[in-house]
């Protein structure tokens, strides 16, 4: 042992020579890991290797610096199958001790047989696919595979469990009492082979015996004179005399035919079925195999199918990503050209261009930008829809004036725009003219909730349910509304038209009519349609 303090090694005496420490407690933890090697050592030597293995760990967790312990470790390891953990202690062994260490000696002797290595990360492959078959419910491939193990590598303790295990599981006990019992010859202290045997015991009711029988040893024979056998039991002599033999040549004869027909029998009984069985089972294995290559076949095509899959599902994401990108990257071009439009003061184009998209392609900075241009351009198309809807209704064309007077109203969801009441007033009238009376009840009882001061003049036409409603005869549908949401009424002196009131006059003759009635100031031309030529006002009446 060294110093823990100066790494100094130890001597006899109770302090360290080089640092001056006492070493008192860290020779007592050497004397403990002496003793558990010690106690590990005699367990190993009458095959407990299960208690040799946990009394030579506790040894280590004392003094993990103790060589012997740590090799001894591997050869137990080693002993019960597992080569793996065995050469990981021998490793270390040789790691921290480099000269005069049995480890080095272990890990040569064990390298230089390549068969021997090869075939035991055979058994490590095979025992772990037993293994995983086990977990996928295939045990009769499990059962094939562990009894390779056992076959090439005798002592995996292991192996001999999980197969027993699987007899237990499908009540074969006999089958799994003398595999346990080959587990019990290499580790006889085992717990888990022997919980195996006790569970065993207590289906059968027959218990387990786990000592090598020895043969009885057959008394010595002695060829005495005169073709007598003498046997040797103990201290007493049996003298047997020989037998009468007849040396004739029909009994020649006989003991050649018998021997012939002893012989064509032992052929017949003994030598054929030998060889059909073995034939029978070079067929079976050449089946097993060829089963085993099919089942890993059928499963690295499965992984590759599921590989696939998800390449496929990864694809299609992409692609999908792609398109929303591209059909993204169209909406901010679009939206650009709104903006360059409005830039160039064609606020008509660009509310149109505007209409044309939808807020829910956008978000971030390109969401505040339609907002803004929204804002900036809702003036522009309520007047355009407007005029639209208000000359369609001019015109007679109440379908057109429904569809352009529902956009202006849709324009300005906030009703802010000056002429958003006589929107809705002609919007109400074009689905009355039209009959649809469900659409005009919905924008007449818009008026009568936002504007109860002009709600009398819409009130006499709402329907009820029945389809049916108050009628005014007195003044024509669809007269001309005031300013600001004033009451709508025909204009004083001027002809009542089927929907909007005419003021006849002509701004070039004095504004006149032929009865002397009211002439209209060209001041009050608020629009003229570039198609017609007719004149509006603010209130959308057309001026004769």
């Amino acid at each position: 042992m060294r110093c823990i303090y100066c790494n100094t090694p130890l001597a006899a005496i109770d302090y360290c020579t080089g640092c001056g420490a006492d070493i008192t407690l860290l020779k007592r933890i050497g004397r403990i890991s002496n003793l558990l090697y010690n106690r590990g050592l005699e367990k190993a030597s009458v095959r407990d290797l299960s208690g040799a293995i946990t009394c030579l760990k506790q040894s280590l967790k004392f003094n993990k610096e103790n060589i012997d312990a740590r090799n001894l470790l591997g050869l137990c390891y080693y002993e019960t199958g597992e080569v793996v953990s065995a050469l990981c202690e021998w490793v270390i062994s040789k790691n921290m001790k480099t000269e005069e260490n049995l480890a080095d000696y272990y890990i040569t002797e064990l390298q230089n047989n390549k068969n021997r290595l090869d075939t035991i990360n055979q058994t490590i492959r095979k025992y772990n696919q037993s293994i995983e078959y086990c977990r996928q419910d295939n045990e009769d491939m499990a059962v094939i595979q562990l009894k390779k193990v056992i076959s090439q590598n005798p002592k995996l303790v292991k192996a001999y469990q999980l197969l027993s295990l699987l007899y237990l599981k499908h009540q074969e006990y006999e089958k799994a009492r003398r595999l346990l019992r080959k587990a019990a010859a290499v580790d006889n202290t085992n717990t888990t082979t022997l919980r195996y045997l006790t569970e065993i015991e207590e289906v059968t009711g027959k218990s387990t015996t786990l000592t090598t029988r020895h043969k009885r040893q057959k008394p010595e024979q002695e060829e005495g004179s005169g073709g007598t056998l003498r046997y040797v039991s103990g201290n007493e002599t049996i003298i047997q005399p020989t037998t009468f033999r007849d040396s004739s040549t029909v009994a020649t004869f006989i003991n050649i035919a018998l021997g012939i027909l002893l012989g064509g029998a032992i052929v017949w009984f003994l030598v054929v079925p030998a060889s059909r069985q073995s034939v029978q089972e070079s067929a079976n294995q050449q089946v097993t195999d060829a089963n085993m290559k099919l089942a890993t076949g059928t499963a690295a095509l499965q992984d590759l199918e599921e590989e696939i899959d998800s390449y496929v599902a990864k694809t299609d994401t992409a692609e999908k990503e792609r398109d929303d990108a591209l059909s993204k990257a169209a909406g901010y071009e679009e939206l650009l050209g709104v903006a360059d439009l409005y830039v160039m003061d064609s606020q008509t184009s660009a509310a149109d261009a505007l209409a044309k998209l939808n807020a829910e392609d956008f978000d971030g900075n390109a969401k505040i930008l339609y907002d803004d241009l929204l804002k900036a351009v809702s003036s522009s198309m309520f007047s355009q829809y407007y005029s639209a809807g208000t000359t369609a209704y001019s015109g007679g064309d109440y379908t057109t004036a429904a569809q352009q007077l529902k956009l202006a109203v849709e324009s300005d969801p906030e009703g802010t725009n000056t002429h958003y009441y006589d929107a809705l007033y002609y919007l109400g009238f074009a689905y009355y003219n039209l009959g649809d009376n469900a659409n005009a009840n919905t924008y007449f009882n818009e008026i009568v909730t936002k504007y109860p001061n002009q709600a009398s003049q819409v009130q006499q036409y709402i329907t009820n349910n029945s389809g049916t409603g108050s009628t005014d005869t007195g003044t024509s549908q669809g007269e001309a509304s005031t300013q600001n949401g004033g009451a709508a009424s025909s204009g004083e002196g001027g002809t009542t038209g089927q929907d909007i009131d005419v003021y006849p006059g002509d701004a070039n003759s004095g504004n006149t009519d032929n009865t002397g009635g009211a002439s209209y100031d060209p001041a009050d031309v608020a629009w003229t349609d570039p198609n017609t030529g007719l004149n509006y006002d603010v209130y959308g009446n057309l001026l004769g």
